[in-house]
């Protein structure tokens, strides 16, 4: 587990159009969009989140490639207070169910919280995407009832999520 470095733009190029062919309703960009970006738009996309105070992006790798990401970017929800707003979140599927999605959201948060102060943790869940609710709500997401159409196709609605650490509320 990691933060991305610039010289991961190809291979998260490759994650990220495998992330939107094995899941399109979980990201908002879609595949054919993605494919046909130039590569200056694939590297400053990365080295953004690889030094970036306002965004991050941590990767897990595993023999020799990536096999999972997710990001965090941070944004003002009024003068007072600061949001982490974590997307991009996918694990290939042989990865899956050994733990680099919660080592990745865990770094995601902390990141959040304690680089970018963050002081709350947020991200969105699509209706129908019921495996990565359970997943966010076992590692400390709860929902908070406010939701939005989904923007490729507003027939979805998305679940607004907040990190709670287990015990805490408000």
């Amino acid at each position: 587990m990691r933060r991305v470095v610039p010289d991961d733009w190809q291979a998260y190029r490759e994650l990220r159009l495998e992330a939107l062919k094995d899941s399109p309703l979980a990201f908002v960009e879609q595949y054919d969009d993605a494919a046909a970006r130039p590569e200056l738009f694939w590297r400053e996309r990365v080295e953004g989140a690889a030094d970036g105070v306002l965004s991050c992006m941590f990767v897990a790798e595993a023999e020799g490639r990536l096999v999972g990401k997710a990001s965090c970017f941070v944004e003002g929800e009024n003068a007072d207070k600061v949001s982490g707003h974590v997307v991009g979140v996918y694990v290939t599927p042989q990865a899956r169910g050994t733990g680099v999605a919660a080592a990745l959201l865990s770094a995601t948060v902390s990141w959040a919280l304690t680089e970018a102060r963050a002081d709350r943790v947020r991200l969105f869940v699509i209706e129908t995407n019921d495996r990565a609710a359970a997943f966010y709500r076992r590692i400390g997401f709860v929902a908070t009832g406010r939701t939005m159409r989904y923007p490729p196709d507003p027939t979805y609605i998305e679940y607004e999520m907040e990190y709670r650490p287990h015990g805490v509320s408000d």
